[in-house]
C-alpha cells in the first residue's frame, strides 16, 4: 500500500524527479494463420525507449539516446518465454491466443528499495499478474483461472521470473546511462491553401526537449478572425522530445498577420507566418502577383479607352475647323 501511495505522484511526472529509476520490458507475441509466430520487445528506461529486439534479428538494437548500458545482447530468453506462453495459454483456455503482451520490470529508489512487477494481457485484455514476493499468479479474467492454477505449480519458472525482476533488473538500472539532452525548442509555422476558397490552413509545429513546454498559442492581428483552432499535444516522440501542433483556418489577406508563440521554462519563442507553404511556395506572393496582373490589365484597358477617346475628339475637331471651298464668283460682262 505504501508503494502505491508513493508511485501515484511519480506516475504523473518523470521518475527521475521523484528520485526513482524505472526499467520496463514490453514484449509482444503474435500468431497469424499460415505464418510463424512473431515476438518483439521494447526496453524503456525512465520513459525513454533504449533498445528493440525481435525474433528476426534476435539482437538488441540500441537507441541513440543510450550512452552506456548493461543489457543482454539478445532477447532469446524473452522470446522463448513468450512463444511457450502463447501455446500454453491457448491450451489452457481451449482457444487460440492471437496476441500475448507481457509487461515486466522494476523501479529502483534512491535508497535501493526495489518495486518489481510483471503482468500479462491476451488479445488486448488484462489476463494475469505475478507477485514476486509470494511467487504466485493472480488471474485478472475468468478465462485465466486455469492458467493461474497451472503456472502456480511451476515453481522453477516462478523463481526465475522473480529473480529477473527483483535482482537482475535493478542491476541493469545501475549500469544504464542516457545521453544528456539539451533543452531545445523548435517552432515552425506554415500553411496550405484550402481548395476553392480564399482561406488557408495555418499550422504551427513545435518540437521540444524541454519538459516545461506544454502549450502553443495563435497570435497576430488576424488571430481573432481565425476559425477552427485546434491544439494537439504534448505528444511524446521516440527521441525523448515532445510534439505540439496548432491548426487554424485563416484568410490569405496580405494585410493580416498570423503567428504562434510557445512558452518555455526560461523564455518565449514566437514565429510569424511568412506566407510560405511547407514546400516553400508563398501564398501571399501569389496574391500580390494576381493583384499586380489585374492592375496591369486595368491600366491597359484604361489607356486604350483614353487613346480612343482622344482620337475621336481630334477627328470631331478637325471636321468643325475645316471649311468647304466657296465656288468662284461670276463677273458681269458689262461691268468688266
Amino acid at each position: 500500500m505504501k508503494w502505491i501511495q508513493l508511485l501515484i505522484p511519480c506516475l504523473l511526472m518523470s521518475t527521475i524527479t521523484c528520485g526513482f529509476h524505472s526499467l520496463k520490458f514490453l514484449s509482444t507475441g503474435r500468431v497469424q494463420p499460415g505464418d510463424r509466430p512473431l515476438v518483439e520487445q521494447l526496453t524503456v528506461f525512465d520513459g525513454v525507449p533504449i533498445s528493440y529486439c525481435d525474433t528476426v534479428t534476435k539482437r538488441e538494437q540500441l537507441k541513440p539516446t543510450l550512452e552506456s548500458q548493461k543489457l543482454p545482447e539478445n532477447c532469446d530468453e524473452a522470446s522463448h518465454n513468450i512463444l511457450t506462453s502463447l501455446y500454453e495459454i491457448s491450451r489452457f483456455i481451449n482457444s487460440t491466443a492471437y496476441v500475448v503482451q507481457r509487461r515486466r520490470g522494476c523501479i529502483l529508489s534512491a535508497n535501493g528499495t526495489v518495486f518489481a512487477f510483471e503482468a500479462w494481457a491476451v488479445d488486448g485484455m488484462d489476463f494475469i499478474s505475478f507477485d514476486p514476493e509470494s511467487q504466485r499468479w493472480t488471474s485478472q479474467s475468468p478465462s485465466a483461472i486455469p492458467v493461474e492454477q497451472g503456472w502456480n505449480k511451476n515453481t522453477l519458472m516462478n523463481y526465475a521470473y522473480r529473480h529477473f525482476i527483483r535482482v537482475e533488473c535493478p542491476q541493469m538500472i545501475q549500469g544504464i546511462k542516457l545521453r544528456p539532452i539539451q533543452q531545445e525548442t523548435e517552432l515552425r509555422v506554415f500553411a496550405k491553401p484550402i481548395v476553392d476558397t480564399d482561406q488557408a490552413l495555418l499550422r504551427c509545429h513545435v518540437t521540444s526537449t524541454d519538459k516545461s513546454v506544454s502549450s502553443v498559442h495563435l497570435i497576430g492581428n488576424g488571430a481573432s478572425r481565425a476559425s477552427r483552432i485546434i491544439v494537439t499535444g504534448p505528444m511524446p516522440a521516440e527521441d525523448g522530445s515532445v510534439i505540439l501542433r496548432l491548426t487554424a483556418e485563416i484568410s490569405q489577406n496580405r494585410d493580416d498577420t498570423y503567428g504562434c508563440t510557445v512558452q518555455t521554462g526560461s523564455h518565449n519563442i514566437t514565429v510569424f507566418w511568412d506566407g510560405n507553404t511547407l514546400d516553400g511556395r508563398n501564398l501571399l506572393d501569389n496574391s500580390r502577383v494576381f493583384w499586380t496582373i489585374l492592375q496591369v490589365i486595368l491600366g491597359v484597358f484604361s489607356a486604350v479607352f483614353i487613346i480612343a477617346s482622344i482620337h475621336r475628339a481630334i477627328r470631331s475637331l478637325i471636321k468643325c475647323v475645316k471649311k468647304k471651298p466657296s465656288p468662284p464668283s461670276r463677273v458681269d460682262p458689262q461691268l468688266a
